[in-house]
């Protein structure tokens, strides 16, 4: 049996300093471990256009954007991968720009005539790429419903490409990972995530106990509110 591979689509603007990049480096290396090959694609540094709304990859050259950019090797990449996660902070409720311009082109994957699929009216799907998706987020803010609406974006995309949302792991609170006192409860939600990656790697899902490790209390929601307000007065000027 061939080891798993997974492609990493990143997609946070701040890429490698950022929160996102910490738990998805970790979950990683826990897939690693699992034997599964990891890739990750740092949409930032990708020329990706906006999707134009034209479709000439539907009606003039199908499967083919009219855009000349970074999305027609993604594309390639997708095709022979066995799971994708799709990594990206919370950004006004949502995925961030970056993420979305990448999901709008996927269109060319897809044939502009429709068909019911589970009752549904869905875009037929014309070719052969990877059939799993798996969602890796953070957020600044504390409660944990901050989620609910990125989750029902990404598992909405997923059904009309035809693809199975296979869950999610989330980091609520997320600056609290940079805090000095916490090294003990930091550390857990980081085994977590890697624990995580070696469940998907091995089993294709992650358990819920480690799902909610993962997005465990580290310190109090008031004590969170502090920290976090002194840190932007300081950076301010203000303290």
């Amino acid at each position: 049996m061939e080891p798993m591979h997974i492609l990493a689509i990143h997609g946070s603007p701040s890429m490698k300093r950022g929160k996102t990049h910490l738990v998805l480096e970790r979950l990683l290396k826990g897939a690693e471990r699992a034997g599964a090959t990891t890739e990750v694609v740092f949409l930032q540094k990708q020329k990706i256009a906006g999707c134009v709304g034209c479709l000439t990859c539907w009606l003039k050259t199908p499967g083919t954007c009219v855009q000349r950019d970074g999305m027609a090797k993604l594309i390639k990449k997708i095709g022979g991968t066995d799971l994708m996660i799709l990594a990206t902070p919370v950004y006004v409720d949502g995925m961030t720009g970056q993420c979305k311009n990448f999901i709008d082109r996927l269109i060319p994957l897809l044939d502009p005539h429709y068909e019911i699929r589970n009752g549904h009216f869905r875009h037929v799907v014309k070719k052969k790429y990877c059939r799993k998706i798996f969602l890796v987020s953070v957020c600044a803010f504390y409660e944990m419903d901050n989620f609910d609406p990125l989750i029902l974006h990404v598992k909405r995309a997923a059904e009309n490409l035809n693809m199975e949302y296979v869950g999610e792991i989330l980091r609520p609170a997320v600056y609290t990972l940079g805090k000095k006192k916490a090294v003990d409860a930091i550390e857990g939600v980081m085994e977590a995530f890697e624990r995580a990656g070696k469940e998907l790697g091995e089993n294709g899902v992650v358990s819920e106990k480690t799902r909610q490790e993962a997005a465990s209390e580290i310190v109090s929601k008031e004590a969170y509110l502090r920290t976090i307000n002194r840190y932007f007065d300081a950076q301010l000027g203000r303290g």
